[in-house]
């Protein structure tokens, strides 16, 4: 194995932590990574110690690396790449979101017989069942304000649906719109877990899933195991108890997702269940001042902090919420809220993204949501519309009080050539999106980029403003605690710089 290391060209960079971590021969490992101390580093060559190991040369089941999102997998991927070469990723072996580890695992239970879809017969009469699975119900329809919701139940093997009423309103697809799209066999990767967990229920699905995940892979790494909920973590488990090799690594600091179900403290409990050993990379190789260097530590140990104030230039501005960052003059986040999937707010994105990329050759965060919501497959029609977005952000240069509504007017129509949606008339739920960008190009110097924490996560920059609220430079005051989520929140957000850490203030705009 040190042989295939070194051809990779990075084993003598890396301290004897690492090494050990990536090439140890223990089944089953836990890497605990903080920031800056080659987290992604040590998953590609985990990844290609398990790919490349002698011993199983002749085994055609799958090494694969997990994480539990597009931009994390993208960049292990282009890691293990680089390292490796391009044969590491020949299938079977893959790096991928854990949804498609789902995916994967519930298309067999339908493929055995062990759950049935609706209509089974009349969706998939050659028997080779392919479920449409979508990120959300955006790219079917239109969200608006509505209690009509639909549930999902297993009756023995059988799926069924019901359509229903939620106690209070909120901007979603009705559930009579969904449910006919289901019957068709598609669905969305929420979905998928819901079935999945309540499967899993059946002892009988239970074993298959495990003989399935045992027969189809020997390895398997996951990046990021505390931003895992339950039904994760039952896969994970499942896949331990089936004899796969499985290494997990994260920090239990950097854990942001609860909003989406993760469970941080259940980490150390399934460690203790399965005696998986710990390995911790101590050695940051981010900081680069003294200063950040005695800031990070500072804050793992709980102590109080308050950080400097500083007009020195930054590279980019941080905070837990969008508003926050668009209140600070100078600074042009890289999305207006998070995105709830409405027409207008996706036009506006669209011309956030064209914005955004001439500045700082940086996509709107929400971009491709936006471009799901509008029903547009073809990201090269982004190319298409810079003119007629051009002509928009002109629009919003110009003087005059109309100027947002003529902007807003503008942008309908350029996008009513790529969109058959319907957007709506002017109005300040709409237009207050063109006011937010107007003040941004009016503005005489280059702003600076703007991401909330959670975007933030996994970068890094040389010098890092901190947009903070109230009560989040209170707990930096009394000292921050990894079990507390918006302690973490901040400790991320603190520990993205490289040399300096700073507090910024909003003020009003020139």
């Amino acid at each position: 194995m040190t042989d295939a290391l070194a051809a990779a060209g990075a084993i003598d960079t890396l301290t004897t932590e690492q090494r050990y971590a990536a090439a140890n021969s223990l089944t089953c490992v836990f890497v605990e990574a903080g920031p800056g101390t080659g987290k992604t580093t040590v998953s590609a060559q985990r990844f290609g110690v398990h790919r490349f190991a002698d011993g199983y040369r002749y085994d055609q089941r799958a090494v694969v690396a997990v994480s539990f999102t597009r931009a994390a997998t993208y960049n292990l991927r282009r890691r293990v790449q680089r390292l490796w070469g391009t044969d590491a990723l020949t299938w079977p072996h893959r790096i991928v979101t854990l949804d498609t580890i789902m995916s994967d695992l519930l298309h067999d239970l339908l493929r055995q017989g062990l759950i049935e879809w609706p209509d089974t017969k009349a969706l998939w009469p050659d028997g080779d069942i392919r479920l449409d699975v979508r990120d959300s119900w955006a790219a079917c329809g239109g969200t608006t304000s509505t209690r009509s919701v639909y549930t999902l139940e297993l009756h023995g093997r059988h799926v069924h649906l019901r359509a229903g009423f939620a106690p209070n309103w909120a901007n979603r697809m009705p559930a009579v719109d969904i449910v006919p799209l289901m019957l068709q066999g598609i669905c969305t990767h929420q979905d998928v877990r819901d079935i999945l967990a309540m499967a899993l229920q059946d002892p009988a699905c239970k074993e298959r899933a495990r003989e399935r995940l045992g027969s189809s892979m020997r390895a398997l790494v996951v990046d990021e195991i505390f931003d895992a909920n339950d039904l994760d973590i039952e896969i994970i488990e499942t896949a331990v108890e089936s004899g796969v090799a499985v290494t997990l690594i994260g920090d239990p600091w950097q854990a942001l997702y609860l909003f989406r179900g993760a469970r941080p403290h259940i980490v150390p409990e399934l460690l203790a269940r399965a005696g998986i050993p710990t390995l911790p990379l101590t050695r940051s190789f981010r900081w680069q001042s003294e200063e950040q260097r005695d800031l990070a530590a500072r804050l793992r140990e709980g102590r109080e902090i308050i950080l400097p104030i500083d007009p020195e230039p930054m590279d980019v501005v941080l905070a837990l919420w969008w508003k926050e960052l668009w209140a600070v003059s100078g600074v042009l986040p890289l999305a207006f809220h998070a995105f709830k999937g409405g027409y207008e707010e996706a036009a506006a994105t669209l011309l956030l993204n064209h914005v955004t990329r001439n500045i700082f050759d940086l996509d709107a965060t929400y971009v491709t949501d936006a471009l799901t919501a509008l029903n547009i497959h073809d990201r090269d029609v982004l190319r298409q519309l810079e003119p007629g977005l051009q002509r928009v952000v002109d629009i919003l240069r110009s003087a005059g009080a109309q100027a947002v509504k003529h902007a807003y007017l503008e942008l309908v129509e350029v996008v009513r050539v790529v969109s058959a949606r319907h957007l709506r008339p002017p109005h300040s739920a709409h237009t207050s999106r063109m006011a937010l960008l107007r003040d941004r190009m009016t503005l005489t110097d280059r702003p600076v980029p703007g991401l909330t924490t959670h975007q933030a996560k996994g970068g890094e920059w040389d010098r890092v403003g901190i947009r903070l609220r109230d009560n989040e430079r209170a707990a930096l005051g009394s000292g921050l605690s990894s079990t507390e989520d918006l302690h973490r929140k901040i400790y991320v957000a603190c520990t993205r710089a490289r040399y300096r850490t700073i507090e910024v203030f909003p003020r009003t705009t020139a």
